[in-house]
């Protein structure tokens, strides 16, 4: 007995060490950050005065965001969730961040324990396909070869961010398209002979609620919860609806760059969507009540079965009780909803365009519990 304790304590010790070097690698890895936000915001131009883009630093603003929250003309600073602050939060859910963030493996869990996610096909490494349902593995050009006329694949990055890598490759009889345009067999297998690290699944056709807002992309909904330690369970910190458009195309991702999607702000009590945010290169926001492209209504619009979905991921959320922050991107199909993939650390522009989060008493709380704000 004495020596079993002694060899699980030993291994306590090993375990113990390992860590450390975890959190001094996320620590490192934090820095790299905080230098890459200063660099990246120093290279491009902010559209701010020195004096505003001072205090935009002095606050762990980008100065981008800072502009977008209107905070240049107006507001208070400290009831934002700065860019420095975004980067504390990392260590939130701690190593359990390595899950939510893979695009592989989340998904996996989610459907072990009966959550709606897209079927996968397989992974992508190093320029070979591996189907999950078989132990072979095939090249480009066979892998496109069994794709069935008809079915579309999504492939994207198994670690990956704001829809970056996103390729969507459709099997017709006259052929095959990328992302919406023509490619020849050679091309694609080519192009997929040089992918890394991607994972393989279905596409998710979006129900009339996505494709009415703008049909050619997938409009996903993005719902923030955290774990609230005072009273034992979850909540729903702030939900939007992402649109895309003919910029953003083929994702509906929201970006301060000029290329993004549109941000739509839904009322966790009522799913209804207020006007949605677009914000170009300068970090101006432009506010619509409908689509300026598909012309669909956006202010006043309700999910349909709101309160259904979701009571569905606050049960989810507390399914996942030891990932107290989770990001989840969520399609509203004809049958339901799927859950697409989820974040660690999710963004803070798509959501506090809308306003800022710490001027709620349970989110502020949220944060200081966790050591991200004072």
């Amino acid at each position: 007995m004495k020596r079993t304790r002694e060899k699980v304590a030993a291994e306590q010790q090993l375990i113990h060490k390992q860590e450390f070097g975890i959190v001094v690698r996320n620590f490192l890895a934090h820095l790299y950050r905080l230098a890459g936000m200063v660099g990246e915001d120093l290279r491009r131009s902010g559209g701010l005065s020195w004096r505003h883009s001072l205090r935009a630093w002095r606050y762990g603003f980008k100065r981008i965001n800072f502009r977008l929250y209107g905070l240049d003309r107006a507001g208070n600073p400290a009831d934002y969730l700065s860019h420095y602050q975004a980067l504390r939060q990392l260590p939130i859910n701690d190593r359990f961040s390595e899950i939510v963030k893979n695009k592989l493996m989340f998904p996996l869990m989610m459907k072990y324990l009966g959550m709606p996610t897209p079927a996968i096909k397989g992974v992508i490494r190093d320029g070979l396909f591996y189907p999950l349902t078989s132990t072979s593995k095939l090249d480009p050009s066979r892998f496109l070869k069994e794709f069935t006329v008809g079915e579309r694949l999504v492939i994207k990055p198994i670690w990956g961010w704001h829809g970056t890598g996103f390729i969507l490759v459709t099997h017709s009889r006259n052929g095959y398209r990328i992302n919406g345009e023509d490619i020849s067999l050679e091309a694609l297998a080519n192009m997929i002979g040089k992918l890394r690290y991607y994972v393989v699944t279905e596409f998710v056709i979006q129900g009339e609620h996505g494709a009415r807002l703008y049909p050619d992309t997938t409009n996903t909904i993005r719902i923030i919860t955290f774990w609230d330690a005072e009273r034992a369970e979850p909540f729903i910190a702030r939900v939007v609806q992402r649109i895309g458009t003919s910029r953003s195309f083929p994702v509906d991702n929201f970006k301060a760059s000029g290329k993004g999607g549109m941000s739509a702000l839904i009322d966790r009590d009522s799913g209804e969507l207020g006007p949605a945010a677009r914000v170009d290169a300068q970090g101006h926001v432009t506010w619509y009540s409908e689509h300026p492209e598909s012309h669909a209504p956006i202010r006043g619009v309700v999910v349909p079965d709101w309160v259904q979905l979701r009571e569905s991921i606050l049960c989810h959320a507390n399914t996942f009780a030891f990932i107290p922050c989770i990001g989840w991107d969520i399609v509203p199909t004809h049958f339901g909803f799927t859950i697409i993939e989820g974040n660690s650390a999710p963004g803070m522009p798509v959501m506090q365009v809308h306003g800022p989060m710490l001027t709620d008493p349970r989110i502020k709380r949220f944060y200081k519990y966790h050591g991200v704000i004072p």
